[in-house]
């Protein structure tokens, strides 16, 4: 069995997108932080856009994550996708990713 290509950090989604953070597990511990780590948008067609990651906070509770095309602000519980309109989201266990998301995204890996 081939290893692992990726490891999920952090798992969100709703009826309509997934949005995940991966770790690419196949490149050298050298190759670029956004190389590395990718936060990856999977629309309910299953079409794939990587985010283009800008800035991290933390405040009240709930992680920021600061991407060219929205913010992303969630706790353990839930979270909430901004961009023209609000995305609220379910947080999951980094490794409940369905089959189909894995495959999606080893998909987009290679």
């Amino acid at each position: 069995m081939n290893a692992p290509r990726f490891q999920t950090l952090f798992y969100f989604s709703n009826e309509d997108i997934n949005l995940v953070e991966i770790k690419r597990l196949d490149l050298p511990a050298t190759a670029a932080k956004s190389d590395i780590f990718h936060w990856i948008l999977i629309n309910q067609d299953h079409s794939i856009q990587k985010l283009i990651f800008v800035s991290m906070s933390e405040e009240n509770g709930f992680q920021s994550r600061e991407f060219e095309e929205g913010k992303l602000r969630f706790n353990e519980d839930l979270g909430f996708y901004e961009t023209e309109t609000s995305h609220p989201l379910k947080c999951h266990q980094p490794d409940n990713l369905s089959n189909t998301l894995v495959s999606l995204l080893e998909n987009y890996l290679s």
